[in-house]
């Protein structure tokens, strides 16, 4: 089930792209509409794990979708 979620800040939808349960949720930020397509990544510090060693994750920038009219636009860097 998707939610609606109004945010007053830019930085507060930058910060929710990278929560994995907001994929679906659409995120209202000064009368725009921004669908959350797939959550980010953050840079996790290398922790050696047994088995594994030095693992790494890979950071990524989330997917949002914004949609005016009948043009689609897909935003992978929010600034």
């Amino acid at each position: 089930m998707s939610e609606v979620i109004i945010v007053s800040t830019k930085q507060e939808l930058i910060s929710n792209g990278y929560v994995y349960g907001n994929v679906g949720n659409e995120f209202v930020y000064e009368g725009t509409t921004f669908l959350l397509k797939e959550h980010g990544l953050r840079h996790i510090p290398l922790t050696p794990f047994m088995g594994y060693p030095n693992p790494r994750i890979v950071p990524k920038q989330p997917v949002w979708l914004i949609t005016l009219n009948d043009i689609e636009m897909t935003i992978t860097n929010i600034k």
